[in-house]
């Protein structure tokens, strides 16, 4: 089993691997914060509090697509190649995201770090509260997490 380890940035989380590689991201859910102009206080003393959340937005590589080089030209052979692996990843994440009810939906975005990368960006729901402390919210990633390891997905 992987040992992960989270690092808080801010109001967000960066999720490692046991070889300290980024595996990802988690932005936890802070509810609807009202007023919106005192959204970074009142997020700041939740953390402070170790208040509970239910959920978050989970933030994993998908896939690389190794067809986006500039001034490169392609084999179609190659093309069709590289394009059946990424169906094929991109089938397995599907498969794995639906057998897990905590996921609550999966969008597909473009990687802000790797042109050439497709992100998925999940919402999760926990089992039940989750208080904002470091350990708690590690227990409630880690089946997400190992699940994506033991498949060769993360």
């Amino acid at each position: 089993m992987v040992k992960w380890n989270l690092d808080q940035e801010e109001y967000f989380y960066k999720v490692y691997d046991e070889n300290g590689e980024l595996a990802g991201y988690f932005q936890p859910d802070y509810g609807e914060i009202q007023p919106p102009e005192r959204q970074e206080e009142v997020i700041q003393e939740m953390l402070k509090r170790q208040d509970h959340i239910y959920g978050g937005m989970l933030y994993v590589p998908m896939l690389k697509l190794n067809l986006i080089a500039e001034e490169y030209d392609y084999d179609l052979d190659d093309v069709i190649s590289t394009l059946s692996v990424s169906i094929a990843r991109t089938e397995k994440w599907k498969e794995c995201i639906e057998e897990m009810p905590s996921i609550i939906f999966a969008r597909v975005r473009k990687s802000h770090s790797d042109p050439d990368m497709l992100s998925l960006l999940l919402g999760i729901r926990f089992n039940g509260p989750v208080r904002l402390k470091k350990e708690e919210l590690l227990d409630a990633l880690r089946p997400f997490l190992d699940s994506f390891h033991e498949k060769e997905l993360l």
